[in-house]
């Protein structure tokens, strides 16, 4: 792995610093609720990466030292990512579903437990099929490492293309520099998940063919099947359905070419063109993607009356739901500082 130093990384893994975040200050900018969806989808899906981590180390990635090392310091790392989208939303004034637990910036850790359960619990039977069509897909191909780290290296890559273009859409200046802070983990996993991807890749003419043949046939944007497909389709089309995010789609497309087989790769802008073909045919566009109260199959986005947010531990007491009808609801649209 000449492009990345393995050991360097693993001296300077840590979470991600949040020092000096104006968490008080996050109220005093708007937060649309099209970029608060994209939040909570980025903070489900950073939170469920210890799930991802368990189907892989139950293959022969486990016997690479070099691979578990990284894996130990990336699912820490994914983690706190969560945690750091989690103290956003909650300061942002939005509560989640299933228990609209009030998480604020100093809330203690971890947040969100009842939902995180809740979300792996609802994957169920999906969940055990995915397990064990990995273990299957891992007994059969001996070059499974390679397979696992080129889906990894274009997971990553989509995370941080589309934490880049969530900055090019914000206006809100604390997202901003939040995002900025994540993106130099995420940066720092796409080069290890590519270096290890071209290595494997390019030492095995059958790794270079299964792979892309499972990587354009199989693969699909991250997070689906965790959340509702309406939800996935939203946060890819409200990030790269525009002029813009199509080009970063096709960047995607030209960055994964570079990968020994994968010339001439459009994984990423059939991905986009399928999402939009199904938003399409539910008539979700145009207009899909206006900041206003949405219902979908599944979900309901909509104003919550405005409480008191707690400042002290334990919070008062949480309503239960087994509905996911207040996946988001924003407390309050306080508007900003004169």
């Amino acid at each position: 792995m000449d492009d990345f130093d393995l050991d360097r990384y693993l001296r300077a893994s840590k979470k991600v610093d949040l020092t000096g975040v104006s968490w008080e200050a996050i109220r005093d900018h708007p937060l649309p609720v099209a970029e608060a969806r994209c939040l909570a989808y980025m903070m489900d899906i950073e939170s469920h990466t210890v799930i991802f981590l368990r189907d892989l180390l139950a293959t022969r990635a486990a016997f690479d030292p070099e691979v578990t090392a990284f894996l130990s310091c990336w699912v820490y790392e994914e983690l706190w990512h969560g945690e750091a989208f989690s103290r956003f939303l909650g300061e942002a004034g939005y509560h989640l579903a299933p228990d609209g637990e009030r998480v604020w910036g100093d809330a203690p850790y971890p947040t969100r437990n009842a939902r995180n359960t809740w979300i792996r619990r609802r994957v169920g039977a999906k969940g055990y099929m995915s397990h064990v069509a990995t273990l299957a897909a891992a007994a059969v191909f001996k070059d499974f490492v390679a397979l696992h780290m080129t889906w990894g290296a274009l997971n990553e890559l989509t995370t941080l293309t589309g934490y880049h273009r969530l900055i090019a859409k914000t206006r809100h200046p604390v997202l901003v520099e939040l995002l900025q802070r994540i993106i130099k983990d995420e940066r720092r996993h796409f080069a290890f998940y590519r270096s290890q991807a071209r290595m494997r890749l390019a030492r095995s003419r059958q790794a270079r063919s299964v792979t892309r043949w499972a990587v354009e046939h199989l693969w699909a944007p991250v997070g689906t099947g965790v959340r509702p497909q309406e939800e996935t389709d939203f946060v890819i089309a409200w990030l790269f359905g525009d002029h813009d995010g199509r080009a970063a789609a096709e960047e995607i497309d030209l960055t994964m070419a570079e990968l020994p087989g994968f010339a001439a790769t459009r994984v990423a802008r059939d991905a986009l063109s399928e999402t939009l073909r199904r938003m399409e045919a539910g008539r979700r566009i145009p207009g899909w993607y206006a900041d206003r109260p949405w219902n979908g199959q599944r979900s309901s986005w909509r104003p919550a009356p405005p409480p008191s947010r707690p400042r002290s531990w334990p919070p008062r007491e949480r309503p239960s739901s087994t509905t996911e009808d207040r996946a988001m609801a924003p407390s309050s649209a306080r508007s900003p500082k004169a």
